[in-house]
């Protein structure tokens, strides 16, 4: 009955909706005339086809994102599924809000998913914004027309942050020279970032058109990620300065042979993890394995989070990164890099570079942490 009902309140046409798309009863489309906007959205949603709804997109991000990756909030709400519309006709969708900004439409929805005998889950409310190109109205991500934010390039990286921050030259600058420097040393290009970062999770999920979010709970810790097809980082709490992410972008492309610890292993040695530098991460392991006799580091790929700050492959991964690098310098980290993905060879490498027989790592790592910090 509830999605019968709207269709009685709103002059829209029967075509528009399909069985699990709902607008909110305070859009009056006669009061506020954001008829176009929605009814774009809606035609959007009701195309069951990423390609084919790149139709209502604007041009420059379609080019930009490729024609089945345009709309980038799909990038934030994967659930394992290579197309979102389609994704999108198996749940629920409810347009929420739409209000004029400028010379843009922002349009509100949430996400929900339904459950049985109770009310849906709402798993995201996001915002998407419509404006017009070349007269026609289209729909944009709201990570590039969000006047909340504002953007500053110091050397290759353009950085993106809300209006309220203060923007700080000095930290933006050193992040330029070291990955300056850090692509002269491992000899691979430097190229423009995109740097988006925000004092919290929830503010820079905001920058994006993320409005909520199920999984935005906890305590507040530094986190970032990397999109390395479109050269976009995402960070909060860590300020203009955080390469882990970049050096995710630099080295990938150069190293896809690189088994997964190594490679965090690596961002975390040269770029800091949670915002910290390596050393404090093997400190609180150092401290965490000596309250935990009964960690077998002969074992390690078995193991993940230490805690909500330290996981096992960026503090590790760091160490074997660490060590590679004190004993052969950077030629030696590239083979570490370039050893194989399985794990199998993960452990073959460090026994061929470093010199650790799988069998030696729990009591050789255990040793040298207590020499490290005593």
């Amino acid at each position: 009955m509830k999605k019968i009902f709207f269709l009685i309140l709103l002059p829209i046409s029967l075509n528009s909706f399909s069985q699990n798309i709902h607008v909110s009863r305070g859009i009056d489309t006669n009061i506020f005339k954001v008829s176009e906007p929605l009814n774009l959205w809606l035609d959007f949603l009701n195309t069951k086809d990423d390609s084919t709804g790149s139709k209502y997109w604007n041009k420059n991000e379609v080019e930009k994102y490729g024609n089945t990756s345009y709309f980038r909030i799909e990038k934030f709400m994967y659930f394992g599924r290579p197309n979102y519309l389609k994704l999108a006709s198996n749940i629920d969708l409810k347009v929420l809000g739409i209000r004029k900004v400028g010379e843009l439409f922002k349009i509100t929805t949430s996400f929900e998913f339904p459950q049985k005998d109770t009310v849906n889950e709402i798993m995201y409310i996001f915002n998407v914004f419509a404006g017009y190109e070349e007269g026609k109205l289209k729909l944009y991500n709201a990570v590039n027309v969000n006047p909340t934010i504002q953007s500053k390039t110091v050397g290759y990286v353009k950085y993106h942050f809300p209006k309220n921050h203060i923007f700080n030259y000095k930290l933006a600058k050193k992040q330029n020279d070291f990955l300056v420097n850090f692509c002269k040393d491992f000899k691979v290009p430097m190229d423009t970032i995109d740097y988006y970062f925000a004092s919290t999770e929830e503010e820079l999920n905001r920058m994006r058109g993320v409005i909520y979010s199920y999984v935005n709970n906890g305590i507040e810790i530094p986190s970032g990620k990397a999109d390395s097809d479109t050269r976009m980082v995402f960070c909060s709490g860590s300020g203009e300065y955080y390469p882990h992410e970049i050096l995710h972008i630099l080295i990938g492309p150069y190293y896809k042979n690189c088994h997964h610890w190594f490679n965090e292993g690596f961002a975390t040695y040269f770029g800091m993890s949670r915002g910290k530098e390596l050393n404090w991460h093997l400190e609180r392991l150092n401290s965490y394995l000596l309250k935990h006799p009964e960690i077998d580091l002969n074992n390690m790929l078995k193991y993940r989070a230490l805690d909500s700050y330290t996981s096992y492959q960026y503090v590790l991964g760091g160490y074997l990164i660490k060590k590679a690098h004190e004993k052969g310098g950077i030629e030696l980290i590239k083979k570490m890099l370039n050893a194989g993905r399985t794990k199998e060879e993960f452990y073959n490498a460090i026994e061929t570079h470093l010199g650790i027989k799988k069998t030696d790592l729990n009591g050789t790592i255990r040793e040298d942490l207590k020499e490290m910090f005593k």
